[in-house]
């Protein structure tokens, strides 16, 4: 072969290599590159979360979620979350939705999350209050009292006291009966209309109590005759305290009353 056809097969020899290089290189900048998904950190559940239960630190923590797949109303901070309330059973892994809880400072909008307020082994009573009993109209919701009793003795023991040589005998007793009592709502639970912002001067409270004193506060209502005293905020010392009838009165502030104390 001549030398000028020699050098024209090593060009076409050259320029094949160098347009597959550049084919190679030109279909492997069309394939798709991995891109990175952007992402969002959210509080789900780590626990069941009970519907109407309170939500603690320990049920909860945060998952980095897809960000174009977070649902709306999603939380990032779990301050937002716990001590909240939950509305519905929240499950294991689920994002939780700010439908899903409300806030205690706002569960008396409405009396149908009056049960939210109830601490753990307690029970809620009514009890009708006038502007003697109930403090001239100072209770408030959170507030707490304590109950003054005064019974008056069974019609027999009256009737024996006529006999007793204590002129005392029979007469009714006061003593503060239960103590540290609290005010879960002043008045009537708010419906959310408009009547509520016009409701007449509380003639009822709502009280928290435990099972036993649920039942003694009744029996106590219907046998004897209740008055609130009102304890200083942050107070919740037991207090002892003696009953007091006329003798201790007599005796006390020296009234006299019978013959033989004068």
């Amino acid at each position: 072969m001549r030398r000028g056809g020699r050098i024209l097969v090593l060009f076409g020899i050259v320029l094949g290599i160098m347009t597959a290089g550049g084919t190679f290189l030109v279909l492997n900048s069309a394939q798709p590159s991995a891109q990175a998904v952007a992402t969002k950190s959210v509080v789900i559940a780590l626990q069941n979360i009970p519907g109407r239960s309170e939500i603690s630190a320990e049920a909860i923590g945060k998952a980095d979620w897809p960000e174009a797949v977070v649902p709306l109303g999603a939380f990032e901070s779990s301050g937002d979350v716990i001590g909240k309330l939950a509305l519905e059973n929240i499950f294991p892994g689920q994002i939780i939705l700010s439908p899903m809880i409300i806030d205690k400072t706002k569960v008396k909008e409405t009396r149908s999350n009056a049960s939210f307020l109830i601490p753990e082994g307690k029970v809620a009573v009514a009890f009708p209050v006038t502007p003697l009993s109930g403090v001239s109209g100072a209770l408030q919701a959170g507030d707490t009292v304590d109950l003054l009793l005064t019974l008056a003795p069974p019609k027999e023991t009256v009737a024996a006291a006529k006999t007793s040589t204590n002129p005392f005998d029979g007469l009714p007793v006061t003593q503060k009966f239960l103590q540290d009592i609290l005010i879960l709502q002043v008045g009537n639970w708010p419906t959310g209309t408009a009547a509520d912002k016009q409701a007449p001067a509380a003639s009822v409270i709502t009280v928290v109590v435990d099972h036993q004193d649920a039942i003694t506060l009744k029996a106590a209502r219907e046998q004897g005759v209740i008055e609130l005293a009102l304890r200083k905020a942050g107070d919740h010392k037991v207090v002892q305290t003696e009953p007091v009838t006329l003798q201790y009165l007599d005796k006390r502030f020296n009234f006299k009353l019978t013959t033989s104390g004068r």
